[in-house]
């Protein structure tokens, strides 16, 4: 998988720093979209499937934004996504498949997927797709805080 050098310089503020987390069992897709975060100002976490991060979940707390792979040994990415908002896991998802069905629509719709991703991926379509989910994130944020605080 060639791994794709665009930079977004408009993702700004709400971009910088921010962790996502790819769960992906295949290392060259994982790694690219890693990648392709890093070089746009976020902080890329990769999980090689669902029982990582279901092991991790302490550490993962703070991550708004998760790109699940569709299909992986052991569990898919929908039922890693149906197991972490049972726990009140509530960051933005997206999921990337080769094949949609309208059962797997239908699930993904049910779960909160924000967006589902066709492989291959366009890299310049998630990228906003993942800033806007996190300016939606800081506009939820900057709500929810009494007047006065910072």
């Amino acid at each position: 998988m060639a791994c794709p050098l665009l930079f977004l310089p408009r993702l700004g503020k709400e971009a910088m720093g921010e962790k996502v987390l790819i769960v992906d069992d295949d290392t060259g897709a994982r790694e690219c979209y890693a990648q392709l975060f890093r070089r746009n100002g976020f902080e890329p976490w990769v999980a090689a499937n669902g029982a990582w991060v279901e092991r991790h979940l302490e550490q993962l707390k703070d991550i708004r934004v998760i790109l699940l792979d569709h299909r992986m040994p052991g569990m898919t990415g929908l039922e890693l996504l149906k197991r972490l908002r049972r726990g009140g896991f509530r960051a933005s998802a997206f999921l990337i498949s080769a094949h949609v069905s309208p059962e797997m629509l239908a699930e993904a719709e049910r779960l909160g997927i924000c967006e589902i991703f066709h492989k291959p991926v366009r890299s310049a379509a998630l990228l906003k797709s993942v800033a806007d989910a996190l300016a939606q994130f800081q506009e939820e944020d900057f709500r929810e805080k009494p007047s006065g605080i910072p």
